[in-house]
């Protein structure tokens, strides 16, 4: 995973266009935010972790939930930059919100799978990350308490874990 100082274009290079890649993103977001609970940065954190789930999870979903009809194409079928499915309820496509919006996409990376540790890191991150709003980055941050930043801190862990997994197996557990 590049970091900071190497994602970018050269002096004098013409610029990139940058990649989806929701893993890579869940990941370093993960790793930031890990760099600042350690620090005591708690609020900052515990939004990094929010968008480490939400990337992780957008991650997991493009990988394995494609036989749902959730991918990278637009309503129109064409290549698209942001994640989208089609809605069940009213057959039209959709694109993939923030991690609130989209807990309940995240039942369609358990059909058929038994999977004890799966089950939990989504049960977790569906539970503890229920009211994250990506908005509270404007806030002062009074209304979040410290047990809740270390509960969806654990979640962040369980996704990553998930996700590390993948990476190395090749599949959900």
């Amino acid at each position: 995973m590049p970091d900071d100082k190497t994602a970018g274009a050269a002096s004098g290079d013409e610029p990139r266009k940058s990649t989806t890649d929701y893993a890579c993103a869940g990941e370093r977001h993960f790793t930031d935010g890990s760099h600042l609970h350690g620090r005591g940065r708690l609020l900052t954190a515990d939004h990094l972790f929010g968008l480490a789930v939400e990337c992780l999870m957008k991650g997991l979903l493009a990988r394995f939930a494609g036989p749902k009809d959730v991918s990278l194409k637009d309503k129109g079928g064409s290549p698209s930059d942001r994640l989208w499915w089609t809605d069940p309820d009213t057959n039209k496509r959709k694109t993939v919100g923030h991690i609130a919006e989209m807990r309940h996409l995240l039942l369609l990376l358990l059909d058929g799978r038994p999977g004890p540790a799966l089950n939990e890191a989504l049960t977790r991150v569906s539970a503890d990350f229920e009211q994250w709003r990506v908005d509270d980055r404007y806030t002062d941050g009074t209304h979040l308490d410290e047990p809740l930043l270390t509960r969806r801190q654990e979640a962040a862990a369980l996704a990553h874990d998930l996700h590390l997994h993948v990476q190395f197996t090749g599949k959900l557990p």
